[in-house]
């Protein structure tokens, strides 16, 4: 049985509501060969994608054909404030944002009559292996309407600049018909400016949906002989390296390291690269250390008693009740322990010292560019499954894909914790 999306999930999503809306979207989906049920009323991200129908079709990822080939359907300009929780998106999400809001006012108009969709092109339509991640350093973000809307927007504006800056086509009885039929079919709708037609992005860090979820590092400040670039997948599938038998080489021309994505490849591959490091003194500031350990009582207690914590309250009563335990994992204790020497006079334990997923889970980006430390949040939340909070709030497109696979005591207790409010760091 297909188990309900948690109401706090869809608090902040656009809803989708009235024959007009619901038709655009069944219209959209359509046009890309998917089917949208037949709810009559649910919730969408800014680009398109609804948990409710995810679940429906028992499918987080119905908005892509292809694991690189995702699509975005807006069908109201109002829904562009919504958050982006598209876990197909992968690394289009920031473009798509960027476009959107660059084109918010063309997109309005285009709303009074047709849906809009999007979609992500690379050169490489289809990756056979693991290593090939690595070749992609641009991709394109297209808009169209299912209708030709677009495409006739384009084709006037061409046509009016054929007109005025050619004589013969002042004379030329039908292409000024077909001028007309155009200006009428395409009324109100203006000159489209070319990013919301086409545009093209670099990659620099990345993450994909791609092989069961994979990340690029690329070394930075290397000649591209001597460079690596790491992809981390979930599911690595490589090829035997370059026909003649030599290793394998990017289109850029540097060395490919596929590995297989867990704790102890990820704090190794960003520490290697200098993306991170431990910052102790960031630590005994916040109470990032609390976080990870609610998380992991939550997921210790509920595998003990399911009926019960989800009635336990809040947090601090969590951890109150996790130290009642008599044999608390190792994991716990381990944080337990370095918090204790954060908070005296003790050293801080050596970094090698700690489990790779403790230290995953503590190490801060070396970078203030924002875009580093979304990289970082997002590839930690994807590694560290029981912390809900995280996933949640860093990388929510992940924490959808992954929806179905949360128990439904796990669901219920996350539903309560979003209902009292809990979106802060607790």
């Amino acid at each position: 049985m297909t188990l309900p999306v948690p109401q706090g999930l869809l608090r902040d999503l656009f809803p989708v509501d009235g024959e007009l809306l619901v038709a655009r979207y069944r219209a959209a989906l359509q046009a890309l060969g998917s089917n949208a049920g037949q709810r009559s009323r649910f919730h969408i991200d800014a680009a398109g994608y609804s948990p409710e129908i995810a679940a429906d079709l028992a499918d987080p990822h119905y908005l892509r054909s292809g694991v690189l080939h995702a699509h975005a359907v807006i069908v109201s300009a109002e829904q562009l404030r919504a958050p982006l929780i598209h876990p197909s998106l992968g690394y289009a999400a920031d473009a798509y944002r960027q476009v959107t809001r660059k084109a918010s006012q063309e997109i309005a108009r285009i709303m009074l009559r047709e849906p809009l969709l999007g979609e992500i092109r690379q050169a490489a339509s289809h990756l056979a292996t693991t290593q090939q991640l690595a070749d992609l350093s641009q991709f394109e973000l297209h808009f169209r309407t299912p209708g030709g809307l677009v495409r006739g927007a384009r084709k006037l504006e061409e046509m009016k600049a054929e007109f005025l800056e050619s004589t013969q086509r002042w004379l030329d009885d039908d292409f000024i018909h077909e001028l007309k039929e155009l200006a009428r079919d395409v009324r109100d709708v203006g000159a489209l400016p070319d990013h919301l037609v086409v545009s093209r992005h670099s990659l620099g860090l990345f993450y994909s949906p791609a092989f069961g979820g994979s990340y690029v590092l690329e070394e930075a400040g290397a000649s591209a002989s001597n460079a690596t670039t790491h992809v981390l997948c979930a599911e690595p599938e490589t090829g035997e390296g370059a026909s003649d038998g030599t290793e394998y080489r990017s289109a850029r021309g540097r060395r490919v390291a596929v590995e297989r994505l867990d704790a102890a490849s990820a704090a190794a591959a960003l520490e290697r690269h200098g993306i991170v490091r431990l910052d102790w003194k960031a630590l005994r500031r916040d109470d990032a250390i609390a976080r990870v350990q609610h998380w992991i009582a939550v997921d210790y207690l509920l595998d003990r008693d399911p009926d019960r914590l989800p009635s336990a309250g809040t947090p601090t009563d969590v951890l109150a009740e996790m130290r009642a335990v008599a044999d608390p994992p190792a994991e716990y204790l381990e944080l337990a322990d370095v918090a204790r020497r954060l908070a005296g006079s003790a050293k801080p334990p050596e970094p090698d010292s700690l489990s790779a997923i403790t230290r995953l889970r503590l190490l801060k980006p070396a970078s203030a560019r924002e875009d580093v430390s979304r990289f970082v949040a997002h590839l930690q939340a994807f590694v560290d499954p029981l912390h809900l909070g995280r996933w949640w709030r860093d990388a929510p497109d992940v924490f959808f894909s992954r929806l179905p696979e949360l128990s439904r005591e796990k669901r219920a207790y996350f539903a309560r914790w979003l209902d009292e409010g809990s979106r802060s760091p607790q």
